[in-house]
Formats: C-alpha cells, structure tokens, sequence
C-alpha cells in the first residue's frame, strides 16, 4: 500500500564530487522535486514539501497509468525549451502555479533517479543497487514522458557533465553509494549534491556588521546583481578585509532589497567570490584582490 504523500530524501550539500569506488553519480536538473505513486485510486504527484501536482502534470499521469499499483518514482519534473535548448524553470512554474495546464503550454518530463516503492514490494531497506535496476524496469513500462536520469559511476564524468552542460540547466550532480538504503531524514544516508559554481571577480561596494571584523561583504557582480556573501567570513578572512576598508566607509544603510543593514565602501575594491548557480545562488567570499594579501 503506498502511503500518501511520500517522504523523499533530501540530499546534503558538499563543495566537490566524491571520488572513490561504490559511487553513484547523476546529473541535477533545473525543475520540481516529486513523488510519483500509482495508487489503487490513480496516479497521483506530490512535491518534497508534499504539496499535491496532480491535476498540472496530466502527460505524467497518462505516461505512468500503465504502471503496475504500489509503484512509486522518486525524480525531478522539467521542461525543456526547444526555443532556447535548455530547461526551462520559468515555462515549469508557469505550469506547476496553474490549477491545469494551458492549451500550447510545452509538455513536462519526469526525470526518475529513484525506487522507494515497486508493486507488492517496499524498497526503502534495499540498496541503490537494486533500486536502480527495478527503477529501469519501470521506466522502460512508462511512457516517454518518464526518463531515467543520466549517471554514471566515474567521477571525472561527472565533474565534465557538470562543467559542459550547464548551459542546457544542469545545476550540478548527485552522488549516492550503490550500497545505501532509502532513508528519509536519516543525515547518515543523506545523499551528496554539488552544485556548479563560478569564481570570479566581483566589485565590493560595501560590508556587514564591524569595520574592523566585517561578517559579510556586499558585492556588484558582473551581471549586475548585488549580493551578500555567505556564510559569515572566517577570522583570517574579517581580519584582511577589515584592514582593507577601515577608514573608508560611509553611515549604515538599511536595504530592504538585501535584507540586510549595511556600510558602503567610498571607492569600490576588487574581490574574488564563489557563485553556486541555482535559483538563489549562493555567493560565497574568497579574497580581496591585492598584491598585499
């Protein structure tokens, strides 16, 4: 019997993808995290945060009606956009936000990459291993609206899918242990996501919290964003940056955009930052460009 909504592994962020043998490593797409369960009373969609998709997804619902009752699919819903070759987050939220999709409205895809559930047989105490091989039986049954995510088991193929395709909306990887079970909640069996980033050169414009021991710079990136960084700059890094600007900051201002209370540097520096892609990218500090430090 399944039981509605499923509770889904949510995955633990790390900065690289682990090397070694007994790994498992997909591709993260841009889209919607669901549970897809077929039920004695029909094929219902659930997001992580168990909000009901159903009535949105009606080609996901027809793909999988030929599956067998106590199936469930643990996978991401996208969109891919022809027009720009790549996956479309805007055209997914335009869907998922409507009670029912639009005539003309581009189709979705559900991009599986786990089993919890198989009829008759509850997989959560079994290992990836065999997840895996019952997961591409039932993608195989489903209609072509459900695909099997790309993975492989080499590292290094997984850094270069990450580093290449991330212009077509592939926002990192994630790597599970072909021996783990699925367990939600448990931070032991977490599963290891790693987004793309860039480093690159960024204006400081300004800082957060003491002059001499910043806890956060507020820079002008190149696409014209202004962010601040996070997390809170460790003491050698407050330290440096606090002897850099001392002296030329202006009064504290309230920013209601950042959310955040904060004093404006007279003349802009250079700094190096770390920008995790994603929906709210994650703009992390590195150093301040100069010979000095």
């Amino acid at each position: 019997m399944v039981r509605l909504p499923v509770e889904l592994v949510r995955p633990k962020a790390v900065e690289a993808v682990p090397d070694g043998p007994g790994w498992h490593h997909s591709i993260k797409l841009d889209g919607w995290r669901v549970a897809l369960a077929v039920t004695e009373q029909g094929v219902r969609i659930h997001s992580r945060s168990k909000r009901e998709l159903t009535p949105q997804f009606p080609e996901l619902i027809a793909a999988a009606e030929q599956l067998d009752v106590g199936t469930v699919i643990d996978g991401e819903v996208v969109v891919w956009s022809e027009q720009h070759q790549r996956f479309d987050f805007e055209a997914l939220q335009k869907r998922g936000l409507a009670r029912r999709p639009r005539p003309g409205a581009p189709a979705a895809i559900l991009v599986a990459f786990d089993l919890p559930a198989a009829p008759y047989d509850d997989l959560h105490a079994a290992p990836l291993r065999t997840r895996w091989t019952r997961l591409r039986d039932v993608v195989e049954q489903a209609g072509p609206e459900i695909q099997l995510v790309l993975s492989t088991d080499d590292a290094a193929q997984a850094r270069t899918w990450m580093r290449e395709m991330r212009p077509q909306g592939v926002e990192g990887i994630v790597s599970k242990r072909w021996d783990a079970p699925y367990r939600p909640g448990d931070r032991r069996a977490a599963w290891r996501k790693v987004r793309s980033a860039d480093t690159l050169d960024a204006e400081l414009v300004g800082i957060t919290g003491p002059e001499h021991r910043p806890w956060a710079a507020v820079v002008d990136l190149p696409d014209g964003r202004r962010a601040v960084t996070s997390p809170r700059l460790g003491s050698v890094a407050a330290s440096q940056l606090g002897g850099a600007v001392a002296g030329h900051l202006g009064e504290v201002v309230a920013d209601a955009e950042l959310d955040a209370h904060w004093r404006p540097l007279l003349e802009p520096l250079t700094v190096e930052v770390r920008v995790r892609t994603g929906r709210v990218p994650l703009v992390r500090y590195v150093r301040l460009r100069r010979p000095d430090l």
